[in-house]
């Protein structure tokens, strides 16, 4: 059953992305040959006007087909004939209704097992927290000088600080004031391994109300873009260890856990994986959306139209990187669950 929902999860993040595209090509006045769910051999279909409706037997993936997208047309409804700025419309609409899912998921998880934001309901006895002399009802607004947006974010700011003292700035009565603090060391038990961190000792509040629900999964997305800026930098760098890249296989063992723990850990990965899809799908590389979007891009500020055979073989260089990509992700993948 566990395998099934995360197949379902794949099934739904390609699914609505793709439909971004489908609807918003329909407001452009774009034809859609095809609107497939699934990828292979087709189970269902159905057409209803100009666009065939399919289901089809392999659930990891879909495609909206739509005429002239990748090749010459002389249909006057084909997607090269539209607007530049109705291309880009429909490019981009696929990664944004990856963000719009993922703050659904990230909204109904905060609604059902609450959200923690960066007041401070509980402070530990004879903490470094208690010794700073912060108090319960204290809003934390940042820490040396960075401003996190979720109190997950301040702990990662906490356990990576490499400073001997850290300064915490604070809301208290309406007003901001700054305390130094030094953190502690901690351990904890994870597998046989004790793990050593840093902790000040501050629990935040909990809260169930759903416009606080809502900008906390605002927030979460942000965060997530924050934390993929940040991958690429490292990535740019040669600082990205091989654990940290993930492929289908592990992504899909990661789902089929969280599902046996509960609808909301499901609910979770759900959003965490369609806000990672929609930032890759941005990134400026041939074959993505973003890519795509260069292009439309160029021609809106050139005035342009960009070589088709060009863009075509451009975008066929960036597929066949993505899915070498691809497959030695999922080799590693096989690796690390042989071992």
């Amino acid at each position: 059953m566990s395998i099934i929902v995360a197949f379902l999860v794949f099934l739904t993040l390609v699914t609505i992305h793709e439909f971004g595209h489908f609807i918003m090509a329909k407001w452009a006045g774009i034809k859609v040959n095809e609107f497939a769910v699934g990828m292979g051999p087709a189970i269902l279909k159905k057409q209803k006007g100009e666009t065939l409706y399919s289901l089809r037997i392999f659930p990891l993936g879909g495609y909206c087909a739509m005429e002239g997208e990748d090749e010459d047309s002389a249909d006057e409804r084909s997607f090269d004939n539209a607007k530049a700025y109705k291309r880009l419309v429909v490019i981009l609409a696929g990664a944004f209704m990856n963000m719009l899912l993922a703050v659904v998921a990230f909204l109904i998880v905060n609604m059902q097992s609450g959200f923690t934001d960066l007041s401070i309901d509980k402070i530990e006895a004879n903490s470094p927290a208690y010794i700073a002399g912060i108090q319960e009802n204290d809003e934390i607004i940042s820490y040396n000088g960075k401003k996190p947006l979720l109190f997950l974010e301040l702990r990662n700011m906490i356990i990576n600080s490499k400073n001997e003292s850290d300064t915490l700035t604070l809301k208290r009565d309406g007003k901001l004031i700054n305390v130094e603090i030094k953190p502690e060391l901690a351990t904890i038990e994870d597998n046989g391994k004790t793990i050593e961190y840093k902790k000040i000792g501050i629990m935040p509040k909990v809260r169930y109300d759903f416009f606080g629900a809502f900008k906390e999964s605002i927030n979460t997305c942000r965060y997530a873009f924050r934390s993929m800026f940040d991958f690429l930098g490292r990535a740019f760098k040669g600082n990205v260890k091989k654990n940290e890249v993930s492929g289908p296989v592990v992504i899909i063992k990661t789902i089929a856990s969280a599902a046996k723990v509960g609808f909301s850990s499901v609910m979770f990965l759900l959003g965490l994986i369609s806000i990672n899809l929609a930032f890759f799908n941005l990134l400026p590389f041939p074959a993505l959306d973003g890519g795509k979007a260069v292009f439309i891009l160029f021609e809106m500020i050139t005035g342009i139209k960009p070589n088709k055979k060009v863009e075509y073989i451009v975008n066929i260089v960036g597929f066949s990187l993505l899915i070498l990509l691809f497959l030695f992700v999922t080799y590693n993948d096989i690796k690390g669950l042989i071992r």
